[in-house]
């Protein structure tokens, strides 16, 4: 189980990844872990000069993350797993959350390389989610294989 600090270390990392890789004009320098107990985000910085929120979610299964964090312990590096995709629950949980921000807030999920589904079947499986509404949010990206801007309803 990953404490809050094991927790921001990897979020600042795959946003990071996410700015470099979606080539968005996201301020570095602005990048800063966002206060959970104020009701913020999870990240705060400048987009385009303007203050932003992104709220982050890991598209794992438990088992999966169960099964990577055993094989880094492991002489052997291998662990085995069996398990369900649950970030359409993950998603379906974000979509309640509201926050404490005067801007606009943004939902990055991620998979950090631990899941066995390609990115076109983890968007065809969240497309219900959002059916009606993206909640909080007023822009949502799959970063996974590659970054995927996921259309409003």
């Amino acid at each position: 189980m990953r404490t809050e600090a094991d927790k921001a270390i990897v979020e600042l990392s795959v946003f990071r990844e996410f700015i470099a890789a979606s080539k968005l004009s996201i301020d570095p320098a602005s990048v800063r872990k966002g206060n959970p107990d104020q009701g913020e985000p999870d990240i705060l910085c400048t987009l385009d000069g303007q203050p932003v929120a992104f709220e982050l979610a890991e598209a794992c299964a438990p088992e999966f993350a169960a099964a990577a964090s055993l094989a880094m312990k492991l002489d052997s590096g291998v662990a085995t797993a069996w398990g369900e995709d649950v970030t359409h629950l993950t998603l379906r949980n974000k979509l309640t959350k509201r926050y404490r921000v005067a801007c606009g807030v943004q939902l990055l999920i991620y998979t950090n390389g631990l899941t066995a589904m390609p990115d076109d079947l983890i968007l065809a499986r969240l497309e219900p989610e959002f059916a009606s509404s993206f909640g909080s949010f007023n822009t949502v990206w799959l970063f996974g294989e590659s970054v995927h801007r996921v259309s409003p309803p």
